[in-house]
């Protein structure tokens, strides 16, 4: 796992690299990167965990080396080409913060994040998992909120303030989301709540 986070608000941020050609969508990026607690710009020439492009770029060597990607297309098609080249996500170029913070998360991860269409782009090919499917997490309504927020990248103060509770009541939500889901850190949980489907791309 590339992220090392705890529900104390100590956190080790996703480290993001930007491969973008317009200028505008690459300012707007390196703002929400900058922004969101859970992310952080990876330094020159260190190892990123998740690689936010503008079109699918060639790996080193041919092969599958190198950080997963977020491509941002325009149009359908552009984003079924990059899904059927094998990145680790799409969307749109205009999708929202917390879309973009948590499919971010998501593909550092390894899980493949696409936006909801009425004609779905058929998946990359991925190993087969073994066992059933795990059953959904009973979340409360309280609970979704704060795993809404932590796919936004808020920590612990944010999230009291934004849901009007104290700091150690957020503090004891989070570790309850955590303990639910079953997640060893918070981008964890965010990563296993878009597979439960309890966090909306």
């Amino acid at each position: 796992m590339r992220t090392a986070d705890r529900c104390d608000g100590a956190v080790r941020p996703v480290a993001v690299a930007l491969r973008i050609a317009d200028p505008a969508l690459r300012a707007r990026l390196a703002g929400i990167v900058d922004a969101a607690p859970g992310l952080a710009p990876a330094p020159e020439g260190a190892a990123a965990a998740a690689l936010v492009t503008d079109r699918v770029l060639p790996r080193e060597g041919g092969g599958a080396a190198g950080p997963p990607m977020l491509v941002l297309a325009k149009d359908a098609a552009a984003r079924a080409r990059a899904l059927h080249a094998g990145v680790g996500g799409v969307l749109p170029p205009d999708a929202g913060e917390a879309q973009l913070v948590a499919a971010i998360v998501a593909v550092a991860h390894g899980l493949v994040v696409r936006p909801a269409s009425p004609r779905p782009v058929p998946p990359r090919p991925e190993p087969a998992a073994a066992g059933a499917a795990e059953p959904v997490p009973a979340l409360t309504p309280r609970e979704r909120e704060v795993l809404a927020l932590l796919a936004a990248g808020a920590a612990n103060k944010v999230i009291a303030r934004r849901l009007g509770l104290s700091f150690h009541t957020a503090k004891a939500h989070v570790a309850s989301v955590l303990a639910k889901l079953g997640a060893s850190s918070r981008a964890d949980a965010v990563a296993r709540g878009i597979r439960a489907g309890l966090v909306l791309l």
